[in-house]
Parts: structure tokens; sequence; C-alpha cells
């Protein structure tokens, strides 16, 4: 996969930066596609496809801090799933005030979708020792023996920094005027 995508590369000597990128972010990418198509090959056809889009703008993308990078890549995995799951006839675009999985009405859907934002903003400003494990665990939806492993923690550690991390968040939230 990763050979495919360095062919679209805009940049050829950008090849070392794009395959760390790419090592660092395809099992993420991966795990999200499967969260739309499940497992299998349109999952890691999705995930090529994605990575191959980024490739085609490296350049840019390269020069972003590596969050908004990894935005990128994750907001690119998911149209492609989408234009997948279209292709196939299994995928239905909501109707004009059609409520949403879940029960959410649209603008009920937008309204999550910003505070969703905000929370991950709040994460984001949160201090390394907890915001890592945060958002491993709530954004990336990491199990807590993958979020262990890949901070090189024991699980043990892994829940004391969620408990104590959750309660800093729940501090900053209230801060903010929202009530959790």
């Amino acid at each position: 996969m990763l050979a495919a995508c360095l062919a679209a590369l805009d940049d050829p000597g950008l090849r070392g930066s794009f395959s760390a990128f790419f090592e660092a972010n395809a099992p993420t990418a991966l795990r999200a596609a499967r969260r739309h198509l499940g497992a299998g090959r349109l999952a890691e056809d999705a995930v090529q496809d994605a990575f191959t889009a980024v490739a085609r703008n490296y350049a840019q993308v390269s020069q972003w801090p590596p969050r908004a990078g990894r935005a990128y890549l994750l907001a690119a995995v998911r149209t492609k799933c989408i234009d997948l799951l279209r292709r196939e006839g299994r995928y239905a675009g909501l109707e004009e005030g059609e409520a949403l999985p879940g029960g959410l009405e649209p603008d009920a859907a937008a309204e999550a979708a910003e505070g969703y934002q905000r929370l991950v903003g709040l994460i984001l400003a949160m201090p390394e020792t907890y915001r890592e494990v945060l958002r491993r665990r709530l954004v990336l939806e990491q199990s807590p023996e993958e979020t262990a492993a890949a901070m090189g923690l024991t699980r043990e550690a892994v829940d004391r920094r969620l408990s104590r991390g959750r309660k800093l968040l729940q501090e900053k939230l209230l801060e903010e005027g929202i009530h959790p």
C-alpha cells in the first residue's frame, strides 16, 4: 500500500517524511475505515485511496502540525468510505429534516459536532500526561491495552491517567459553562 502512495507524492523528496506519516497513521486510518465498512478489503481500499489523496498534497500537508495532518487524513478516509458505500448502494444520504442514526435531528447533530470539536480542543490543551491518554481513549477510541502498548505504559498507569485526566477535563468543562 505504501509503495502505491509514494508513487502519487507531489514531491519525491518527501518520501521519508511521508513514509513516517504513513507508519504513524495507518493503524488509526484502518480502524476508522473498519468502523464504517467492516473488516476486509473495502476498508483497506478506502485507506489506500485516502493516503493517495494526501500524498498528492503532501508538500502542503507536511507543513501542518501532526494532528492537523492526521485530521485531514481521517476526513479523507471518511470521504472514501462514503464513496465506496455509495458505489455499492449501501449509503443513502439524509433527506431534509430526516433524523440521523441515534435519533438526532440535523440541527442537534450540528450542535453535537460542535460540542465534540470543543471537547477535542479542551483535550489538546491539557497537560501531556493526560492529553495523550485521553486522545487515544476518547478521540481515537483505542482500547486500554492498545493505549498502554502505544505509550509504553502498563494498563494500570493508563487507567490512572485516564481517571485523573477525566477529572481535570470535567473541571475544564465546568469552567467553560458546560455541565457534563
